[in-house]
């Protein structure tokens, strides 16, 4: 009997499997397509992705029949597409695919379910429907996060961790910014509104490409066209930083990047984003990041262990 009581024991069910984390694709074409071809890298059932539309247009085929096209800049949340299609336009198509399986959303934001907006709650919680809905232009922000989601150089086991963190944090940012309950997408600009974020859209991207170049205000505005009162003033308004903060601020970002990722020791990184002296770069990381660059690997390992 106490054999049998044993047996049973190994025979209890093992506890079900971890939903599959969320996962990125880089989706990249030729440039000078001449006919729309398929676009199977946007296609992923039981799941919610984001498309973070860099260049070129796609069209999705949604399960109602409906086509939808993504345009060029632009982030838009979709789940349901059965088919999808490069468009034909002189740029290369060039996507990055945010994917959140939605037993995974199921599972993980349970417990915050209760706090995510009406107007998006639906999209993250059974029973999962079909949606397609443009949500904004992208930003200068948006091109640095890809760009830094992409070029991970860590281990395997530490990136899978690190990519999973940074693609929840993307999901939640996301959906606590919406804030119209019956639309994702911001309401429309007026046609000042427009060009004037368009301009600094221009002058962050302009920094972005240059990173290692020294910027004044004087230079970024007359690229951009406007006076330097009208730029500083209306970057601080679109943005909540002064520009030249939000230019610090941007480098020491990519610099505390190229060191974690081992490609760069501190003074190469210091020189990659734009700094010629070596103390002022300590200055302006220990400012922004609250340790020494010398001492920033050792901070994210630390704080990861905790």
């Amino acid at each position: 009997m106490g054999g049998c009581a044993e047996n049973e024991s190994h025979l209890e069910m093992a506890p079900a499997p971890s939903p599959t984390p969320p996962t990125w694709i880089w989706n990249t074409s030729q440039r000078s397509s001449t006919e729309m071809g398929p676009w199977y890298e946007a296609l992923h059932p039981n799941a919610l992705c984001f498309h973070l539309n860099f260049h070129g247009e796609a069209l999705l085929a949604l399960s109602e029949g409906e086509h939808m096209k993504i345009k060029p800049q632009t982030l838009t949340c979709c789940r349901g597409a059965e088919a999808s299609w490069r468009a034909s336009t002189r740029d290369r198509h060039e996507c990055l695919t945010l994917v959140y399986p939605d037993a995974w959303l199921a599972e993980y934001l349970r417990e915050v379910g209760s706090q995510i907006p009406q107007a998006v709650r639906s999209l993250v919680s059974p029973p999962f429907p079909p949606v397609f809905s443009p949500i904004r232009a992208l930003s200068a922000e948006d091109f640095v996060w890809a760009r830094s989601l992409m070029m991970s150089c860590l281990s395997d086991a530490v990136r899978g961790l690190l990519d999973t963190a940074r693609l929840a944090d993307f999901l939640l940012r996301v959906l606590f910014a919406a804030e119209d309950p019956s639309n994702l997408s911001p309401a429309p600009l007026s046609r000042s509104e427009r060009a004037s974020r368009d301009r600094i859209e221009k002058v962050k991207n302009q920094i972005l490409t240059h990173l290692d170049e020294n910027h004044d205000l004087e230079s970024l505005a007359a690229a951009a066209g406007c006076s330097p009162h009208y730029l500083s003033r209306t970057f601080a308004q679109i943005n909540g930083i002064p520009l030249m903060l939000w230019i610090r601020r941007t480098r020491m970002e990519r610099a505390a990047e190229l060191i974690a990722s081992g490609r760069c020791n501190v003074s190469e990184a210091a020189m990659e984003v734009g700094y010629s002296s070596f103390s002022h770069f300590s200055r302006a990381f220990q400012e922004e990041k609250g340790v020494s660059p010398s001492k920033w690997i050792t901070h994210l390992t630390n704080t990861r262990t905790t």
